[in-house]
């Protein structure tokens, strides 16, 4: 069983959302100097790198014919 055209569309919308937040966390990691932020965008990077590997399956199984 698929997914509607629009359901997919939304998945692929917080799909890149959550693309663009890993990227931004792990960038500003390396501008911080305060450990306990470091440690938070770590752990924001890792959380949102997560999310994109469920969405992407989501993605993909509700693509597959």
């Amino acid at each position: 069983m698929g997914y509607a055209v629009h359901e997919i569309l939304e998945v692929h919308e917080m799909l890149t959302i959550r693309s663009a937040s890993t990227a931004k966390s792990t960038l500003m990691r390396g501008l911080a100097s305060d450990k306990g932020l470091k440690d938070l965008l770590q752990e924001d990077a890792a959380s949102s790198q997560q999310a994109v590997k469920e969405l992407s399956e989501i993605i993909e199984k509700g693509t597959a014919t």
